[in-house]
């Protein structure tokens, strides 16, 4: 009479399968990769403000990007209108925080300006300009183009009157197939909206 397995040999059985499987599935899943927009390198900018001085008083905000980006996963873009995100690619921070701190980071140095604060928040009483920066898109294909589409303004600090208002795209190349090169490509792409709003920023306040 041939012997059926006992119930606790069946549960041993399926739980060493499981286990081998588990096994597989950890061994074949890739780990995440953070990334962070970077500022410009620090001999790229201006050495300070001429005979000493503090330079303008401004402020940066708000900075918005728009919802699709609004998430840890880097969004790419594939062809017709199909995004990508990816699963093991992010954002070590949000991508607004970093916007915004990386474009605060570039108008300190490019203006140059030692008094440069973040709004929403308090707004010093004697400042001279707030920039407002709407990112409309930013984005790109891996081994192709970073492109940057924003709006922004510059608004006068004692009436909030709009001082100049513009819509600016820019796009540069990832020059390699990977989401670092990509990256890279968008942190020049924030270089060069840093230098046009610095540029403007010199002509409404003589600083230039």
């Amino acid at each position: 009479m041939k012997r059926r397995p006992s119930n606790r040999a069946v549960l041993a059985s399926s739980l060493a399968l499981l286990s081998l499987v588990g096994c597989s599935i950890k061994s074949e899943t890739a780990p995440s990769r953070f990334y962070m927009l970077r500022p410009l390198p620090a001999d790229a900018t201006s050495p300070g403000a001429p005979g000493g001085e503090a330079g303008p008083v401004l402020a940066l905000g708000p900075v918005s990007v728009p919802a699709y980006l609004d998430r840890p996963q880097i969004v790419t873009q594939a062809p017709g209108a199909e995004v990508k995100l990816s699963e093991f690619e992010r954002w070590a921070e949000p991508l607004e925080d970093n916007v915004t701190a990386v474009i605060a980071d570039n108008l300190a140095r490019l203006v140059p300006t030692e008094r440069l604060s973040i709004y929403p928040g308090r707004l010093p009483p004697d400042l001279d300009l707030r920039v407002a920066v709407e990112v409309i898109r930013f984005d790109g294909t891996l081994g192709g183009d970073a492109v940057l589409d924003a709006r922004w303004s510059l608004v006068a600090g004692d009436t909030e009157a709009p001082v100049r208002a513009q819509r600016s795209r820019f796009v540069q190349p990832a020059g390699g197939p990977g989401y670092a090169d990509l990256v890279e490509a968008m942190s020049r792409a924030l270089d060069a909206l840093s230098r046009e709003l610095a540029r403007e920023i010199g002509r409404a306040t003589g600083s230039n």
